[in-house]
């Protein structure tokens, strides 16, 4: 079987797995008071998170630039944008492929390989797993209960838990990781011997790298800034979606960094766009924050529409521009 074909396969069950995330979520929905509230929203927060998002992509292109310096390229900022919103454009229909697009995106507008494009871009992603990962922990420190409660909803078989209560998710959790560690280290000669074992082990050398990298940057005063300013638009673009709705417009700080950690674990399943996948997570989210479910959909709704029209608006809109600097650089070796 050609890699082609097994391509196919697979993001045809990464689509099917969204379309049936989306069929489970909204199968229940009152769809005529979701039309309703998704109507009387005060698009104006929609428009703000809109600019966000947009931002943290402007923010990724400089970011990327200060990873190209050291190798000595020097692309133009707009080249490198527009690369990144065709990543993201490109995840819509085919997650995790977006990568390979924003590399060779950026090769056709500018004179620099693609397996060095593609060496930052993995740099870039292990940064980001490390901005994810602390949210997390900071989400476990201020609202440890409402996690808790989160991952004891998504695997009752009633989609809300009842009890509340997190302690014995806690021990039999705990349990498990320490039977799982103590199996691995009576199989540990055997384990060092399969491919799982040389990925992990890669993963953990490219945190490494990645943190040297930045550690020697000339530049890494703005790295590091631009990675949190691109982390600050994330929490600030659902945040501000808080005030479209007024069942949410009373919602803390707090509160969005729960949403947006929830939201994260959704975004990152393998599946088009997050699609279903967010919803759902979102919507239990609210849910444990004393937001009606019908609401709380909304509010995904709105949330994800935004950022995937950034996508879609973005996204050919780079991919025109690329083809226009593309033209000009054949043009200009041909002189």
């Amino acid at each position: 079987m050609n890699k082609k074909l097994i391509s196919t396969i697979k993001y045809s069950i990464f689509f099917a797995i969204g379309i049936l995330l989306i069929y489970l979520v909204f199968k229940d929905a009152d769809l005529e008071k979701m039309y309703n509230d998704l109507k009387s929203a005060d698009y104006k927060w929609m428009i703000l998170s809109f600019v966000m998002g947009y931002a943290a992509y402007i923010s990724r292109g400089y970011r990327w630039l200060q990873l190209l310096e050291p190798m000595g390229y020097k692309p133009k900022a707009i080249n490198a944008i527009n690369s990144v919103a065709i990543t993201y454009f490109t995840n819509l229909a085919l997650p995790r492929a977006g990568e390979v697009a924003r590399a060779t995106s950026l090769n056709q507008s500018e004179d620099i390989p693609v397996d060095k494009l593609l060496g930052t871009i993995v740099i870039e992603r292990i940064i980001d797993m490390l901005f994810l990962l602390s949210l997390m922990i900071l989400t476990v420190i201020i609202r440890y209960e409402d996690l808790i409660s989160f991952f004891e909803s998504a695997m009752s078989q009633e989609g809300v838990a009842t009890s509340g209560e997190g302690s014995s998710f806690l021990i039999y959790f705990g349990i498990t990781i320490t039977a799982l560690i103590f199996v691995a280290f009576l199989l540990r000669n055997s384990i060092k011997q399969t491919t799982i074992y040389d990925k992990i082990r890669a993963f953990l050398s490219g945190i490494k790298e990645g943190i040297k990298t930045v550690k020697h940057m000339k530049n890494k005063g703005a790295f590091i800034a631009h990675s949190f300013f691109i982390w600050i638009m994330y929490y600030l673009m659902v945040y501000v979606v808080f005030f479209a709705m007024p069942e949410t417009s009373n919602l803390t700080v707090s509160d969005g960094v729960f949403i947006m950690a929830v939201g994260s674990l959704g975004m990152i399943a393998p599946v088009p766009g997050g699609i279903g996948a967010y919803h759902g997570a979102v919507m239990l989210g609210l849910f444990l924050l004393g937001i009606p479910k019908e609401i709380g959909l909304s509010f995904a709704v709105i949330v994800h529409t935004t950022q995937t029209l950034v996508a879609i608006i973005s996204g050919p809109i780079a991919i025109f521009m690329t083809s226009i600097a593309k033209g000009k650089k054949m043009k200009l070796y041909n002189n």
